[in-house]
C-alpha cells in the first residue's frame, strides 16, 4: 500500500490560512509542519531516514522577519545540497527570492516558484508614503508633536510639496509601476524610471508617460527623488554610493528604499546627508537590518520603518493563494504558474507522479485539522 506524498508547510507566526484548501490538499497528501529551532536541525532532518528525508513539495508562506523563523533561511547555498532527491518544487512567498539559491536549486531540478504581485498594493502604498515623507518631513514632524512642539521650526524652510517635482523609479516591474501610478495620480510627479530595457506598454499606463533612462547615473541628475524597486543582485549592490550621490541636483536629492537595504551604501548616504546632496531619506529596509544605522536613526531628515512594507492582511491572504495555486498547478500539470526558473518538463511530470514518492515508515501522519490545533490555527 503505498503512502501518501510529504509536503513540507514551512509557516510563519504572521500569515493567513486556507483551511478549506489546506484540507482538500491533506486529502491526497501528508501536510508536514515545520518546526526546526534552526537551520542545522533543517539540514538534520532533512538526511537519509529523516522526517523530512522524502519530501516532494516545500510550502512557505506568511511573513518572513517574523517569529522563529525570521533567522532562518532553508533555502540557502547551506541547505540546498542536502535536499533529498524526492523534492521537486518549492513554493515561497513574497517578490524577491535572493535568499534562496537559484542556482543550485535549478541544478537539481527544482522549481523554485515566488509570489509575484501578492504585496504590491501593501508595498506600493508604503512607498508612496515614504516620498512624500521625504518632502514633508511629516515622522519628524509627528514627534514634534509628541515631545517638542517647537522643534518644529526646523521644518519651515526645508519642506516642500512634491506636486511637480520628478520622480525617479529604478524598476518598473509590478511594484515600481504601482508606486509610479500613484505617485503621478496622487502627488502629481513626474515619473522617471531605469531598468535593463525601455517598457512602452508600462508608460501608456501612466497619465502623462514616463522618461526611461538606460542607467542610474544618467536619471539621478533628472530627479529630485529616486525609489529602488528592483531585485537584489551582485549588480544592485550598492547600487546608491558615493558616485551617484555625488551628481545629484544642487537642491539635493531624496532617497526611497523598499527593495533590499544593501542596495544603498549607508555610510556613503550618511556623507550625503551632512553635504545635504541628500535631503530626505526614507527606508523601510536597511543595510545590516534588523540593526539599524544610529546615524540615520538619529537624524530627523530621515524617517525608518522596521521592513514592513507588506505587513498587510491583503498581502498574507495573497500569499496564501498564489502558493497553493503554484503547488495545484504543479500537482495537476507537472509545471507551476509563477516559477522563477525553468527545470525540464519531463522530470517535473515524472517526479510529480505520486508512485515515486515511496512511504516513510516510522513516522505518523497526523491529520491536517490536528496540525493546525497544534499550531492553534483552528478553534
Amino acid at each position: 500500500m503505498s503512502a501518501k506524498p510529504d509536503i513540507l508547510m514551512i509557516d510563519s507566526d504572521v500569515q493567513a490560512v486556507d483551511v478549506e484548501r489546506r484540507q482538500n490538499l491533506s486529502e491526497k497528501y501528508n501536510l508536514v509542519y515545520y518546526d526546526c529551532d534552526s537551520t542545522a536541525q533543517f539540514i538534520e532532518r532533512l538526511k537519509p531516514g529523516g522526517p523530512y528525508s522524502e519530501i516532494m513539495a516545500i510550502v512557505r508562506n506568511g511573513w518572513h522577519k517574523i517569529g522563529r523563523m525570521a533567522n532562518q533561511f532553508p533555502f540557502n547555498p547551506e541547505v540546498v545540497p542536502h535536499f533529498p532527491p524526492t523534492l521537486r518544487i518549492i513554493c515561497c512567498s513574497g517578490h524577491g527570492y535572493d535568499a534562496a539559491d537559484i542556482k543550485e536549486i535549478t541544478a537539481r531540478r527544482i522549481w523554485y516558484c515566488n509570489t509575484p504581485n501578492a504585496c504590491t498594493e501593501a508595498v506600493a502604498n508604503t512607498a508612496m508614503s515614504l516620498v512624500l515623507d521625504t518632502f514633508r518631513y511629516l515622522t519628524y514632524a509627528q514627534w514634534c508633536a509628541r515631545y517638542d512642539w517647537m522643534a518644529s521650526k526646523q521644518l519651515g524652510m526645508e519642506a516642500v510639496d512634491p506636486c511637480g517635482q520628478s520622480l525617479g523609479i529604478v524598476g518598473l516591474g509590478d511594484i515600481g509601476l504601482a508606486i509610479a501610478r500613484k505617485c503621478e495620480a496622487a502627488l502629481g510627479m513626474n515619473i522617471h524610471y531605469q531598468g535593463p530595457r525601455r517598457k512602452e506598454a508600462a508608460e501608456q499606463t501612466l497619465m502623462r508617460r514616463a522618461v526611461y533612462h538606460s542607467s542610474v547615473e544618467e536619471m539621478i541628475p533628472e530627479v529630485d527623488c529616486i525609489v529602488l524597486a528592483a531585485p537584489y543582485t551582485e549588480e544592485t549592490h550598492h547600487l546608491l554610493s558615493k558616485k551617484e550621490f555625488s551628481i545629484a541636483k544642487e537642491e539635493g536629492l531624496r532617497v526611497v528604499n523598499i527593495a533590499r537595504g544593501k542596495m544603498i551604501d549607508e555610510s556613503a548616504l550618511l556623507e550625503a546627508l551632512e553635504s545635504k546632496k541628500v535631503v530626505g531619506v526614507g527606508l523601510d529596509v536597511h543595510e545590516n537590518e534588523p540593526v539599524v544605522n544610529p546615524g540615520l536613526r538619529e537624524n530627523w531628515r530621515v524617517t525608518l520603518l522596521p521592513h514592513i512594507g507588506v505587513c498587510s492582511g491583503t498581502s498574507w491572504h495573497n500569499f496564501e493563494k498564489m502558493n497553493l495555486d503554484n503547488l495545484e498547478a504543479f500537482l495537476k500539470t507537472g509545471t507551476p504558474l509563477t516559477p522563477v526558473n525553468m527545470v525540464s518538463q519531463d522530470v517535473a511530470h515524472q517526479q510529480s507522479d505520486l508512485s515515486l514518492c515511496p512511504a516513510r515508515p516510522g513516522f505518523p501522519k497526523p491529520s491536517y485539522r490536528s496540525a493546525l490545533r497544534r499550531r492553534g490555527k483552528l478553534l
